[in-house]
């Protein structure tokens, strides 16, 4: 259950909580809204279980992997993922840990309440408790100032991407 303050605004400002196998439906649902405002069409029909499989597997087993949801009248309206990936050692990553962030989304009826703000907020804490140096993200236009407002910056070079024909 999310808990509530007010924010001034008349709007009761809510607190984002950990995500639990439980939760995977929602998380999955929330993916689904990230990727129609992208405009990515998924590249199989079954996407949607595979999803949902993964974020029930990896939220039961995997301490590398946290996702953190918003819940407005107890329906998730609001979350985003992060995990920890592990690379080649490098300067200023001596372990070759970073951190990456992804699936943000908001519905649509929910946006420009501070509720994504909120729940990158614990995402950007796990991650920071975590102790990895870096963390990483792909932004949509419409979030460049959230991200921005925290320290991220675009990274350069180009962003290159090899798919597997089916």
């Amino acid at each position: 259950m999310s808990r509530e303050s007010s924010t001034g605004d008349g709007c009761p400002a809510r607190s984002p909580r950990r995500a639990v196998p439980g939760d995977a439906s929602a998380l999955t649902r929330l993916r689904a809204v990230m990727l129609a405002d992208m405009a990515v069409l998924p590249p199989v029909d079954d996407w949607s279980a595979a999803a949902e499989a993964a974020f029930a597997r990896r939220l039961a087993a995997d301490d590398r992997f946290c996702a953190v949801l918003l819940e407005v009248d107890g329906v998730a309206v609001s979350a985003g993922a992060a995990w920890i990936e592990e690379h080649l050692p490098s300067p200023g990553r001596p372990d070759g840990r970073h951190a990456m962030i992804a699936s943000m989304a908001t519905v649509p009826t929910h946006r420009r309440h501070g509720h994504a703000r909120a729940v990158f907020v614990e995402l950007v804490n796990w991650c920071r408790h975590q102790g990895v140096p870096r963390i990483d993200l792909w932004a949509t236009d419409d979030a460049v100032s959230l991200y921005g407002s925290f320290g991220f910056q675009p990274r350069g070079g180009t962003a290159m991407t090899w798919t597997a024909s089916r």
